[in-house]
């Protein structure tokens, strides 16, 4: 008996000894979801196409946007999938709007043929929208996944490296940029592909790293001959971005980023502007003027024509009292390679000296319900006779996500409805009009009424650093979605003529009528300036056309959850 005791008593001893770890109790799993809903109508008049020349473009439309973000969490992990579903009211293109209603698998179903080649549009809807409810609303296949990551410790106290003292939380995937690069948005916003870490090294200092996938070569995509291949290169961006705190109400933000690019890359990360001199149709992103004569036969470019950019500045928010202050500097230098024609008349590969910068001022002060502000913004740009395959002088950020300039005008910035306006995609994209640069001013002023209900009016002045020359078009063709001027005939490219841009004044108001529920109502007016002019070629003449003034009246409902 004495025997069978001994083994008894060890193995309870033993359980009881690993208990603690072996029955802890594991962090509970919990799963939240928040987002939003937005019903937007808007109407206006002469912007739509970036050609104020032209003033027959006019719309008065509805859409809706669900935006909802499933967050799951156990302990300090968690994983987050963002979505995103764009609907236009009713159906606005010749076949249903959308896929598996239509064999085109597009929204609005309608068939381009560019070049020669059949391509599916989403010219049937409304610009940046999935699709269109028509009659019964029966629309798939129309979820835009925004966010898929994961966040972890990577660093410190239970944490994938613990032997690190410090507290890091890493996250890979899908996700937003939030402030790794900056507060205001001046060089990185919206959402990208890679990893990123915060470390956090004292309350008052924090790092934070990214590795920006902009586009990936799979195995093989290089093996083809180069004017065969359907890669366009590896071109990715690093961004180091610390966090300072001196003291409570300044916050300081020091910025290093370098993006390389293969070939020709993503139209948000490189502003896509016509240079005569250019092979091909002359765009800086174009597969002619990234490939020479391989473009004939490759979308892809030549991926040896390589990009290298370098981006330093800093980022600051001061609060001292009523008074704000948010100034931002950023200085650019690179190269960036094109085929072109050089003097002596041949064509083969030209390397673009690049070199910009951009000051972003905003001041604000408040007094009791009433908030005023003003902000002055200037960046550099090009020559109309400049030629941009030696000397690149326009700022370039990584990603604007069309938010640049984000309320602070509903034509020339993105306002209550963020969809319209194909002149603000030059302004909210790429911060300067085409290569011209921008020198803006602006007067906001906010006033509570109650805690509930808020009016405000803007006034905002706009110029271009270098004259733009109004004997050129305005195309939105150029794959990116923005303006960009094009050449008519051999009278463009000579000159400038006008800086001003023109002036927009905006008023409206928000109420917030219910928890979670706000109606927001805007009313935009745009004084057109002359650099807005065009020309264009009729009965085989050049005309020059004056712009006309442009407006807009957008309204929203959004609920909060």
């Amino acid at each position: 008996m004495k025997s069978v005791r001994v083994p008894i008593l060890a193995a309870l001893l033993i359980v009881a000894l690993t208990a603690p770890s072996a029955f802890a109790q594991a962090p509970t799993p919990k799963v939240t979801i928040n987002g939003l809903f937005d019903q937007v109508t808007a109407m206006g008049r002469n912007f739509y196409d970036g050609n104020l020349a032209r003033d027959n473009d006019r719309e008065w439309y509805a859409r809706t946007r669900f935006r909802p973000d499933f967050t799951f969490e156990v302990g300090r992990v968690k994983a987050v999938l963002g979505l995103e579903i764009d609907l236009q009211y009713g159906q606005g293109g010749p076949n249903d709007g959308g896929f598996p209603g239509n064999n085109t698998g597009t929204a609005g179903g309608v068939l381009n043929v560019v070049g020669g080649n059949v391509q599916n549009s989403n010219s049937g809807c409304k610009n940046n929208s999935n699709g269109c409810l028509d009659l019964n609303t029966d629309v798939g296949g129309m979820i835009e996944i925004k966010w898929i990551y994961t966040e972890f410790p990577l660093t410190g106290k239970d944490s994938l490296m613990p032997f690190i003292p410090v507290d890091t939380i890493a996250r890979a995937g899908g996700q937003p940029f939030g402030s790794l690069a900056n507060y205001k948005v001046v060089y990185a916003n919206g959402d990208f592909a890679g990893v990123s870490a915060v470390t956090t090294f004292a309350p008052n200092l924090k790092t934070s790293v990214a590795f920006v996938v902009v586009e990936d070569q799979l195995a093989g995509g290089n093996r083809a001959a180069a004017n065969t291949r359907t890669s366009r290169g590896e071109d990715y961006a690093i961004i180091v971005s610390p966090e300072i705190t001196p003291f409570k109400g300044l916050d300081i933000k020091p910025l290093y980023s370098y993006f390389h690019a293969d070939g020709a890359t993503s139209g948000t990360a490189r502003h896509n502007v016509i240079n005569r001199r250019f092979v091909g149709s002359g765009a800086t992103n174009s597969a002619g003027a990234l490939g020479g004569a391989l473009a004939a036969v490759s979308t892809a470019g030549d991926s040896t024509n390589q990009e290298e950019r370098h981006t330093i500045g800093v980022d600051m928010r001061w609060r001292m009292g009523p008074f704000g202050f948010d100034p931002s500097l950023m200085y650019q230098w690179g190269t960036s390679d094109h085929q072109a024609q050089r003097t002596n008349g041949q064509v083969g590969r030209v390397e673009a000296d690049m070199s910009s910068w951009i000051v972003d001022l905003l001041g604000s002060f408040t007094a009791g319900p009433l908030l005023l502000e003003a902000r002055g913004v200037y960046t550099p740009g090009n020559k109309a006779r400049d030629n941009l395959a030696q000397s690149i002088r326009y700022y370039q950020p990584l990603t604007m996500d069309g938010n640049w300039w984000a309320g602070w005008g509903g034509i020339l910035g993105s306002g209550i409805d963020y969809f319209n306006g194909a002149l603000l995609t030059n302004q909210a994209r790429f911060i300067g009009y085409d290569r011209y640069g921008s020198a803006r001013a602006a007067l906001r002023a906010t006033y509570n009424i109650t805690p509930a209900f808020a009016v405000w009016g803007i006034a905002s002045p706009s110029w271009t650093a270098e004259k733009v020359d109004t004997d050129t078009g305005a195309s939105p063709g150029l794959g990116t979605s923005s303006i960009s001027r094009t050449t008519i005939d051999e009278q463009s490219w000579v000159k400038g003529d006008s800086r001003y841009i023109g002036t927009e004044t905006d008023l409206g108001f928000t109420w917030r009528f219910a928890p979670n529920a706000a109606f927001d109502l805007e009313g935009s007016y745009l004084f057109a300036g002359a650099a807005l002019g065009t020309a264009e070629i009729l009965n085989g003449v050049h005309t020059r056309r004056d712009p006309n003034d442009a407006y807009q009246l957008a309204a929203r409902v959004r609920f909060a959850f």
